[in-house]
């Protein structure tokens, strides 16, 4: 795009500011890049519908090379601060220059490794995730960003994005104060939607591991992902789980620590004397997570797998939540959270460096102390700021001693006084700091285990409900409806089913079966709220706006619908060009929520349209103090004068990996406000090489030459995902013979969970496309329904895409899926040797051979593999084992027990080169069995029966196996 860089040309630029003030700087650096490549053109649907309409990345490099990045350094006189703008606008790292010492982990290099929802992940720094689980989808992208230098002297950095399956926009702010040594980040996340959605956020900070390091988080207890409690700081072994180095036992480790209002957390280095933490009010970010790769060789091998010469490190996580919840069998009260309709949340947190204070106790965002309690009292303490303050040690109502001190940043300050043997308190007012000497002051009453005598008097009609409610929170939208309509099926009229049923119709665009749901709910409550909410939604989607404004009226008699429902009714008057009661109604929405994103938008439109410029500016201006990225007051601000200047400065803040998307999601907002003259300016404008986007316009002018102009354009990585388009597809398959169009509304179909008429359309297009992708996407879709006729569309897609090892290997899993395994070797071994030297290639080829039983190549691939793993994968290391115990039993059958033993201990190894490293203590139970028989330990039928009882917990080739052991021996 031709001003889509111009905020570039000039590689480094200061932002105007005193010698003395906080500086911010953008530049260009290189840094050794090991690289992802490789875009999966399959529809990432066939893997986890929650992440379509991204791509994921599957090539990565075992080499690096010097790469160009453009970085912003902001700093003052105490800190540096290091930001990547190209790699999900995360920290990269940050330095208290008064020692030298990185507070925030700096990985010098960009190892991109196949981690994240993704794919591609780096390590270090501080990543801000968004969405529905794990790292942000754009964690290794670019993303928007500006920069700023504020009235009061501070310098920002705003960086953020789409989450594109919620539509959900983030955005932080990275703030340097002038005389602060921390930092600030404050977030906005905004739904947009009149919807629902998942709702998901943690700040994922980075921190040297060291063996002196103390992690300071303060609870007495932790959480399992599931929600499950254990004991903390010390476990039931009796260990102090605080220090890192007592953690050298089992995997990886994930410690949400919970049960304490206390507004920090961080980590010591005692030996070094210096620390690092992070701040924020406990009722904005009640999570405090720590987690650590094993400190076995299965974590140690991935300091090699991620960083050259900077060290293992440990994850220091703020979040919105308690945990990063992921259902379990253990019951409890932990849930995923949702987003509410039009909701805007804000936060703030501040990332400090702690220096010669012998550890933390107590932090605000002003200052940081230790109260070190033995014989005496010894209080250290230095804070962030330049300010005047006394140090109070309090008991009861005695004060114990006090000492005014002139604090400036990272300056040492200590007091010393006997141990009054009794409660006490230390406060700071002036730095916000207050440590109490009892624990048990900062203790909360909340349990987090489920009241079992409550949950089993629950109707079983009730949990499946709240089992649905919470899939659709989690975004499995497909497996919601599948329980509802299990409740339907049994009792046709249950209230809550219908309602949530209403919903999932209108996200997938199915108006009709939604209101025929939602009319039920409505017939025994006309004046329930959310009831009348999800009916104004659908009437106004029928474009039925009479009965959507009265439905809406009744659900804004709740407050909880109230600021929703007047948006909705000024954006109907909108649509009817009536913009004096789209004003009235899109304040009375700001009334009762003042961020309403959408209303503030409603109000713009409707003072543009009727000539109220000064008030339109006014918004504007509004909006993007707020959010300083906020493309539709960009555009607006084009749309208000039609300048080149404010076209190439909406232009210039799109930055991110899906700028069609941004455009298009501008768009659709026009048009599902009645304003299409403004879309269609939008897309005309801009330079389309979108099918999607093109499909639009055409829609949006009724113009059909549009169509065929856009049938030139490529379906590789073309993934429609919204619910407007599809009606706009639908008269794109009408009015063109294209196949392309029919494979985009089938798509469509696909993500909206409407498998059935995506498949039929898919069917109806028998083997006309041309296109590799298309046969995988097919032979995906029909798996996942039990259909037949699988393997001609994968032999289809490998014949088309003979270039493509991603669609290639799709097809070689899928047949050794189904066991197809003369197949599957047949078609692994054209694709090793068109792709040499592919490890994913070569491990899935190791997996025929080793079911063909060709057991001694298997072992010279595995040999010569040089491994990189993923977060999970253990599948190169396993077939390892594997092959090598095969071996050991071909030599078993030939009584050759000198050779037997030999593989049976191959069995044992952990070669580096399979990228897995050994966790403490490994399942070696058939290596140990084996050899207790050969050493005769144990008899035949005492090794068959452990066998057997050991093959209740195998299945797939560790089964096989342990069949062939059975069958050698006997």
């Amino acid at each position: 795009m031709k001003y889509k860089n111009l905020i570039f040309l000039i590689l480094v630029f200061f932002i105007g500011c005193s010698n003395d003030g906080p500086k911010i700087i953008e530049e260009s650096r290189s840094l050794k890049t090991y690289p992802f490549s490789e875009p999966n053109p399959i529809p990432i649907l066939s893997k986890d519908r929650r992440l379509y309409p991204y791509h994921s990345f599957v090539g990565y490099s075992h080499d690096g090379f010097p790469q160009d990045w453009k970085i912003i350094k902001m700093e003052n006189q105490h800190i540096e601060i290091y930001i990547l703008p190209e790699v999900g606008g995360k920290v990269w790292g940050a330095i208290d220059k008064s020692n030298g010492e990185e507070f925030i982990y700096r990985n010098e290099v960009m190892k991109f490794r196949n981690i994240s929802l993704r794919g591609p992940w780096t390590s270090g720094g501080i990543e801000f995730n968004f969405g529905v689980i794990g790292h942000t989808p754009a964690t290794a992208t670019p993303v928007d960003y500006t920069t700023r230098k504020n009235q009061d002297g501070s310098v920002s950095t705003f960086v953020g994005g789409i989450d594109l399956p919620s539509r959900t926009h983030w955005r932080v702010e990275i703030n340097l104060e002038k005389d602060r040594s921390n930092f600030k980040t404050k977030a906005i996340w905004y739904n947009p939607t009149p919807s629902v959605q998942a709702y998901y956020n943690w700040m994922t900070a980075a921190a040297f591991a060291q063996d002196d390091l103390e992690m300071i988080f303060p609870g007495n207890k932790y959480l399992k992902h599931s929600g499950e409690v254990k004991s903390w700081p010390v476990d039931n072994e009796g260990r102090n789980l605080t220090y890192y180095n007592n953690n050298r036992f089992e995997g990886h480790k994930s410690y949400h620590v919970v049960g304490q209002w206390k507004n920090f957390f961080g980590g010591y280095y005692h030996s070094d004397n210096y620390g690092f933490g992070h701040w924020a009010k406990h009722d904005e970010m009640p999570g405090q997570k720590l987690w650590l790769w094993a400190l076995s060789d299965e974590g140690g091998i991935w300091e090699d797998h991620l960083t050259d010469n900077d060290g293992q490190y440990v994850e220091f996580q703020a979040g919105r939540q308690w945990v990063q919840y992921s259902p379990g069998d253990h019951s409890n009260p932990v849930r995923k959270a949702e987003f509410a309709i039009y909701d805007t949340d804000q936060w703030t947190e501040y990332w400090f460096p702690v220096k010669e204070t012998e550890g933390m106790n107590e932090a605000s965002k002003d200052g940081v102390m230790n109260v070190l309690v033995n014989d005496s009292l010894k209080i250290k303490l230095h804070s962030f700021i330049n300010k005047k303050g006394t140090i109070k040690v309090i008991s009861g109502k005695d004060i114990l001693k006090t000492k005014t001190i002139n604090f400036k940043p990272m300056e040492l300050h200590a007091l010393s006084l006997l141990n009054p043997q009794k409660p006490f308190e230390v406060k700071v007012e002036e730095l916000d700091l207050h440590y109490r000497s009892d624990p048990k002051t900062s203790q909360f009453d909340r349990s987090f285990k489920t009241d079992t005598s409550v949950s089993s008097s629950i109707p079983e009609q009730d949990i499946q409900n709240l089992e649905g409610y919470e899939l659709l929170k989690e975004r499995r939208f497909a497996e919601a409806e599948k329980i509802f309509k299990k409740i339907l099926f049994k009792m046709p009229n249950d209230l809550n089913a219908n309602s949530s049923m209403a919903d999932l119709y209108f996200r997938k665009g199915k108006y009709e079966e939604g209101l025929k749901a939602i009319k039920k709910v409505l017939s025994i409550n006309g004046y329930d709220a959310k009831a009348n909410f999800l009916a104004g939604n659908i009437y106004r989607s029928l474009e039925k706006y009479n009965d959507a404004k009265e439905a809406f009226g009744w659900a804004a008699r709740s407050t909880a619908y109230r600021s929703a429902s007047f948006t909705q009714m000024a954006e109907i008057y909108l649509i009817n060009n009536k913009w004096k009661l789209a004003k009235e109604y899109a304040s009375n929405a700001l009334d009762y929520n003042r961020f309403n994103i959408n209303a503030m938008q409603v109000l713009i439109l409707a003072n543009r349209k009727s000539g109220n410029i000064r008030e339109a500016k006014e918004w504007i201006n509004t909006l993007l103090s707020i959010d300083p990225l906020h493309h539709f007051a960009n555009l607006e601000a084009y749309y208000l004068n039609s300048s080149k200047y404010s076209w190439d400065t909406y232009l210039s803040q799109i930055n991110n990996e899906y700028s069609d998307q941004t455009h298009l999601e501008l768009a659709i907002s026009y048009f599902n406000r009645g304003i299409d003259e403004d879309s269609i300016e939008l897309l005309e404008r801009i330079s389309i090489n979108n099918p999607i986007n093109q499909a639009w316009l055409a829609y949006l002018k009724k113009d059909k030459s549009i169509l065929n102009s856009a049938k030139l354009l490529s379906p590789e990585f073309v993934f429609p995902f919204r619910r407007e388009t599809i009606e706009v597809l639908k008269w794109s398959v009408l009015n063109s013979d294209d196949w392309k169009w029919k494979y985009y509304l089938a798509l469509n179909y696909w993500a909206k969970d409407s498998d059935e008429e995506a498949l039929e359309i898919m069917n109806s297009l028998k083997d006309i496309p041309n296109y590799g992708p298309f046969y995988a996407a097919r032979a995906s879709l029909k798996e996942k329904m039990d259909k037949k006729d699988i393997s001609q569309d994968l032999e289809r897609s490998i014949l088309l895409s003979s270039e493509s090892w991603p669609i290639q290997l799709n097809a070689v899993k899928y047949y050794q899926s189904t066991n197809n395994w003369k197949r599957a070797l047949e078609l692994s071994t054209k694709v090793n040797d068109k792709f040499p030297n592919n490890f994913d290639v070569q491990i899935m080829h190791v997996k025929s051979l080793l079911n063909e039983n060709r057991f001694d190549d298997a072992i010279l691939f595995l040999d010569k593999a040089n491994v990189l793993p993923s977060e999970m994968a253990r599948e190169s290391r396993q077939l390892y084992e594997w092959v090598n115990l095969a071996k050991a039993i071909e030599f078993l059958k030939m009584n050759n027990i000198d050779q037997a033993r030999v593989y049976i201990e191959k069995s044992r190894e952990w070669p580096k080169n399979l990228g897995i490293g050994k966790p403490y203590n490994p399942d070696e139970s058939l290596q140990g069995y084996l050899n207790k028989f050969l050493n005769k330990e144990i008899s035949k039928n005492e090794l068959i029966k452990e066998l057997n009882l050991t093959n209740n917990k195998k299945s797939g080739y560790g089964s096989k196996l342990i069949n062939n052991i059975i069958k050698a021996v006997k």
